[in-house]
């Protein structure tokens, strides 16, 4: 292996008018760079065009294998059973996707997942083939945190993120249930995402009264149900204590709660359980019974 190298020592300009200007040679020499100086990077090129080759043949592969079999994972099955894998199957059948038996280059893994996120109670979906031939489906449930049941016998769940969630056939989720004096229909209210100021108010504070109990064990096991009064109140009815608990609207209701933790735990074992009909916290920082 040899390079040129240029050497340039010296270039010595004359100066204007000046006789007999010398300039010194530009030298060049020969450099020979040894075995031992270029073994490592060749090395490392070769070993990287090594690697692009062999990954776009195992690509290459990989497209042409077949799908021979469909896996699905409910991952919180544990939590709600709103989803089951044979409704996968059902999705995948009455969208007419061809699977089983053809390559993977040809299944379109973004538009099953598409079909799978249409169903009411599915929150998140990944399809992802394997060198093996599978074809996983992961799915995940929405989690409701309250059952609404309006006056005329219509009902629905809200869910952690906000959003209106239908009932299912196949499955009843424990939470909190809201019943009262009230009409919110599904079909009105199903677009609205209740995190946000301008959704409607009374679910807006059922849904952040239902995040409150959710962390709070205490009232989460102590409630019966919420309740909306002939007032347009919304109520707690617990399992113990006063007939009911008037709430006010737009409020921390976490730190409501807290405060009537310590109510229930400090002051109505000693006046007795049964003492007042009405627990009122409306007020800051104030409780008014009567």
């Amino acid at each position: 292996w040899w390079v040129w190298r240029l050497n340039i020592n010296t270039l010595l300009f004359p100066p204007l008018g000046g006789r007999g200007a010398k300039y010194k040679q530009m030298k060049f020499s020969i450099k020979q760079i040894t075995w031992s100086q270029i073994k490592y990077p060749l090395f490392a090129g070769l070993t990287l065009v090594y690697l692009v080759i062999a990954l776009g043949f195992t690509n290459r592969k990989a497209a042409e294998h077949r799908c021979n079999h469909i896996q699905i994972h409910v991952l919180d099955s544990a939590q709600n059973m709103f989803v089951e894998p044979q409704d996968i199957q059902q999705i995948i059948k009455n969208n007419k996707f061809d699977i089983l038996g053809y390559p993977f280059k040809s299944i379109n893994e973004y538009s099953i997942e598409l079909a799978i996120k249409k169903h009411p109670s599915i929150d998140y979906a990944q399809v992802k083939s394997t060198a093996k031939g599978y074809l996983l489906i992961d799915v995940t449930q929405r989690q409701p945190v309250v059952r609404v049941l309006n006056h005329d016998g219509s009902g629905y769940y809200i869910d952690s993120k906000g959003k209106l969630m239908p009932l299912s056939n196949n499955y009843t989720t424990r939470v909190p249930v809201l019943t009262g004096n009230f009409v919110k229909s599904f079909s009105k209210y199903r677009k609205q995402n209740l995190t946000t100021e301008k959704s409607d108010s009374l679910l807006r504070n059922v849904f952040e009264l239902a995040l409150a109990l959710k962390e709070s064990p205490y009232w989460l096991a102590m409630t019966d149900q919420l309740y909306v009064d002939e007032k347009g109140r919304l109520c707690i009815i617990p399992k113990i204590g006063a007939d009911e608990i008037i709430l006010g609207q737009n409020r921390n209701f976490a730190k409501e709660l807290e405060l009537l933790t310590t109510f229930y735990i400090e002051v109505l074992p000693v006046v007795g359980w049964e003492k007042y009909k009405t627990i009122d916290i409306r007020f800051n920082q104030q409780i008014v019974c009567s």
